[in-house]
C-alpha cells in the first residue's frame, strides 16, 4: 500500500454548435462509431448522414458478364452475388463435374490416378472417369511374390508369417508385429494431444498427437483422455512452491529456493512466504489482531507490545489492530532493526467508531478513508482524543508499516507499540 493522492479526470461537453460532417469523413465498424444522425455503410465502412441503400444481388448473368469482362470463363458454380451472398451459376452435364482436374467454375471430367484414387492405389487397375467404362490406368504390381492385390492393396494373405513370406508388407494399413499382421490403433482419435513419449498404438508403435497451440498444454484430464488444457505449468496458475494438481493432473512446482526465493521464506499453501507469523496482513481487510479479547497489556492506562515480523518486497505492507482500553495517554510506535527505510502511520478510532486523534507526530493523511498519523521515519506518535470515555468501553488503534526502500528478501524489524504515562506526544 503506498500513499497516493487522487487523481480527477474532467470531461468536457461542446453544447450550441451544429456541426457539418463530410459524408464518409469517419471509419466506422458499427453504428456506435458515428456520430449522431450519421449511418455506418456496410459497404465501404464509413459514415454518412443517411441509411445505406439496399442492396440489389447480382444474376448469375450479370456475374458470368463481369467475370467474361476480365477474360475468365464460367459455365458452372456458386460465385458471388454482390451482396455478401451467392448466386448459383448451374451444374454440368451428366458424366462431368464442375472444377474437374482443377479447373474452377468450368464442366469437365475429372480423371483418376494411382495417387489420388481411393486412399491411393498400390496395385492393380483402376477405371477413369472418362473415356468409357472399359477404360483403365494400371497401378503396378505388389513388390512379393507372397502378397496378393485385393481392393489395391497388396496384403499378405491369411496365415503366411508376414516377416519370413510376405517381406514384413501386410497392407491395409497393417503393421508386421512378430510374424502377424497388426492393426494398429490410432490414440489421437480420442487423445486430443500426447505426452512427449507419445502414446502406445497397440502394435509396439508409438504415436504422437500433434502438439498444443498458443498457452496450452498438454495434460492428462479428468476424463482420462490427454487434452490440451489452458496454460498448466505451475507458474502460469500462479503456484509458486509444493504440490499442487494442474488441468486435472498432479505437479511439483518445487521449493522456494528451487524457484530463485532468497533464504527466509517458506512454502505455504503453494505460496512462497516470509518466516513471518503477521504475512498476511497486507490489506486493510486483514488487519492482524495483536492485542484485544482479553490482552492484559494492553487494558490498562499505560502498557507496551513488542513484535518481530518483516517485510518481503518494496510493495509489502504489515498492518496491526489493537483493542486497547479507551484512555487519553499518547501512543507510540516504532520500529528498530532491519536493512530498511521505513514509513508508520498510525491511527486511534474511539468506541463509536470515529477518529479521535488530537495530535500527530508526523502528516495527517487519509487512507481507506481513515485519518492516520504518517511518519517517513521508524518512530510515530499520536495523542488520542475523544469526545466521550468511559473506563469501560474499549477503543480501537490500527498501525502500519511498509518499506520506504527496501534492502533485502523478508528484511526482518521490531516493531514496539506502547501508550505512556504522560500526557503529551513523546519525541526522539
Amino acid at each position: 500500500m503506498r500513499l497516493l493522492a487522487g487523481l480527477l479526470l474532467s470531461l468536457l461537453a461542446l453544447t450550441g454548435c451544429d456541426i457539418a460532417i463530410k459524408n464518409g469523413l469517419f471509419a466506422c465498424g458499427q453504428p456506435s462509431d458515428c456520430p449522431s444522425g450519421y449511418f455506418c455503410w456496410s459497404s465501404d465502412n464509413r459514415c454518412y448522414d443517411s441509411k445505406e441503400p439496399q442492396c440489389e444481388p447480382k444474376s448469375c448473368e450479370q456475374v458470368i458478364a463481369e467475370f467474361g469482362s476480365l477474360g475468365i470463363p464460367i459455365e458452372c458454380g456458386s460465385l458471388p452475388d454482390g451482396c455478401d451472398g451467392s448466386v448459383d451459376c448451374g451444374g454440368c452435364p451428366e458424366g462431368e463435374v464442375c472444377g474437374a482436374n482443377g479447373q474452377n467454375f468450368l464442366c469437365g471430367c475429372d480423371e483418376n490416378t494411382c495417387a489420388t484414387f481411393g486412399t491411393g492405389a498400390k496395385c492393380g487397375f483402376v477405371p477413369t472417369r472418362c473415356g468409357g467404362e472399359e477404360e483403365a490406368i494400371f497401378c503396378g504390381s505388389c513388390p512379393n511374390a507372397e502378397l496378393v492385390c485385393v481392393d489395391n492393396e497388396c496384403i499378405c494373405p491369411p496365415g503366411q508369417n508376414c516377416d519370413d513370406e510376405c517381406g514384413g508388407l501386410c497392407g491395409n494399413e497393417e503393421v508386421c508385429v512378430d510374424g502377424e499382421c497388426c492393426t494398429p490403433a490410432y490414440p489421437c482419435a480420442q487423445n486430443e494431444c500426447s505426452p512427449p513419449g507419445g502414446l502406445p498404438d497397440g502394435c509396439g508403435g508409438v504415436a504422437h498427437c500433434p502438439p498444443c497451440g498458443g498457452d496450452e498444454a498438454c495434460a492428462f484430464g479428468s476424463n482420462l483422455v490427454y487434452q490440451c488444457l489452458g496454460d498448466c505449468t505451475c507458474e502460469a496458475q500462479g503456484v509458486e512452491c509444493g504440490s499442487a494438481t494442474l488441468c486435472g493432473s498432479p505437479r511439483l512446482c518445487g521449493t522456494c529456493a528451487d524457484n530463485g526465493f532468497g533464504e527466509g521464506y517458506r512454502c505455504d499453501d503453494g505460496r512462497c512466504v516470509c518466516e513471518d507469523p503477521f504475512e498476511y496482513n497486507d490489506t486493510f481487510d486483514a488487519f492482524a489482531k495483536v492485542c484485544g479479547g482479553g490482552g492484559v497489556n494492553c487494558m490498562q492506562d499505560a502498557w507496551s507490545l513488542n513484535l518481530q515480523a518483516s517485510l518481503h518486497s518494496e510493495d509489502d505492507v504489515d498492518l496491526y489492530l489493537l483493542e486497547v482500553l479507551d484512555s487519553g495517554t499518547p501512543i507510540v510506535a516504532q520500529a528498530y532493526n532491519g536493512l530498511s527505510e521505513r514509513v508508520l502511520f498510525m491511527t486511534y478510532l474511539c468506541p463509536d467508531g470515529f477518529v479521535g486523534m488530537a495530535a500527530c507526530s508526523g502528516e495527517v493523511d487519509s487512507q481507506q478513508g481513515i485519518e492516520f498519523c504518517t511518519s517517513r521515519d521508524d518512530f510515530v506518535a499520536i495523542q488520542r482524543s475523544c469526545e466521550q470515555s468511559t473506563s469501560s468501553q474499549v477503543g480501537t488503534v490500527l498501525v502500519g508499516v511498509e518499506s520506504r526502500n527496501f534492502r533485502d528478501d523478508c528484511d526482518p524489524y521490531s516493531l514496539k507499540i506502547l501508550a505512556t504515562y504522560g500526557q503529551e506526544i513523546p519525541t526522539l
